[in-house]
């Protein structure tokens, strides 16, 4: 995975990762990016009872505004483009949708243990939140199976898992490629596609595979591409393999804390084990929180960093969606 050269290191009480921050930031909405009407429930846009029964069952009330924007679209059978950052809400703004057409189709046409609908997404970590997700709205829909396929993990199971059934596959790239190529993951009653993080996809090299994967799925599938940017080449792709999609722009803004001050120092990705070392060594801290984009990048920095004399408490390498973190302390 090629690294960026332009890395952003921060000091003061963190230090994260540029490419990490977006996901490990909370964005809230600006009021511009606010449903005109912020008393529309989940219950009044035509959601599927046994999913709506499922966002209940998690305390879910009110869309936020992609998801108020989007589900409606998708439930119309629209194509959709996306433009919203990591902490808006975007899982659920596919996924419910995704979910009630399902249910609809399993009342039509009885259940299916086809493939009906596949998430792709640039990392396992991202991959097994969303399944996670899906799994959690579909709670109330009779068998159904979500299974999350993904690089360095065993074929076996997921083998297995696909052989059983399973309506929602959720995969990152090259290992669903790599099933497609087996003959393990059957494509051919595809009703529904997600790309996830699409700008973060090609970023990391996936720009072929996600071409591939949509070559191998049928014309009238539907489309929800989400995008933190709209890069020239996700243009392209929108109009080469999207049906007159409806594009949904959120604005968001971060906060920060008045008592906060941030500083920045950008390096050339090789260097920054060694600017971060150097920081740590003349700045005075009492903990440090590091961000970085994956559970295994955050072993490997937790490594050095201890290999170069910093202690880090036992349990304190801990990962959650598309971001990890270290803490470290005195």
């Amino acid at each position: 995975m090629p690294e960026n050269q332009n890395d952003t290191i921060e000091t003061a009480a963190a230090v994260i990762d540029a490419e990490a921050a977006a996901a490990a930031e909370a964005p809230a909405a600006s009021p511009e990016a606010e449903s005109e009407d912020n008393s529309v429930k989940f219950a009044d846009l035509g959601i599927d009872g046994r999913v709506l029964a499922a966002l209940q069952d998690v305390g879910y009330e009110k869309p936020s505004p992609i998801q108020a924007a989007t589900i409606p679209l998708l439930l119309e059978g629209r194509d959709v483009v996306g433009l919203a950052q990591t902490g808006t809400g975007k899982t659920a703004a596919f996924a419910v949708p995704a979910l009630s057409r399902l249910a609809e189709l399993h009342d039509l046409n009885g259940p299916s243990r086809k493939t009906q609908a596949l998430v792709l997404a640039p990392t396992r970590e991202l991959a097994l939140q969303v399944a996670e997700a899906f799994t959690s709205y579909a709670k109330h829909i009779d068998d159904f199976t979500v299974l999350p396929v993904y690089g360095g993990s065993a074929y076996g199971p997921q083998l297995a898992g696909l052989r059983r059934g399973a309506q929602v596959v959720v995969g990152t790239p090259g290992r669903v490629i790599d099933h497609i190529s087996k003959g393990s993951l059957d494509l051919s009653e595809l009703q529904y596609l997600v790309l996830d993080e699409a700008d973060e996809m090609l970023r990391m090299g996936f720009a072929e595979d996600v071409e591939q994967i949509f070559q191998q799925t049928p014309s009238d599938r539907q489309v929800a591409l989400f995008s933190a940017t709209m890069p020239s080449q996700i243009r392209r792709m929108s109009k080469q393999y999207l049906n007159d999609p409806a594009e949904i722009s959120v604005k968001t803004k971060t906060s920060t804390g008045t008592n906060i001050r941030q500083r920045y120092l950008q390096v050339m990705g090789p260097h920054k084990l060694d600017a971060m070392t150097r920081i740590l060594e003349v700045e005075e801290f009492d903990g440090v929180i590091a961000f970085v984009r994956t559970k295994m990048a955050t072993e490997d920095l937790a490594d050095k960093l201890k290999s170069r004399g910093f202690q880090l408490p036992p349990s304190t390498v801990t990962s959650r969606s598309s971001s990890a973190s270290a803490l470290l302390t005195r």
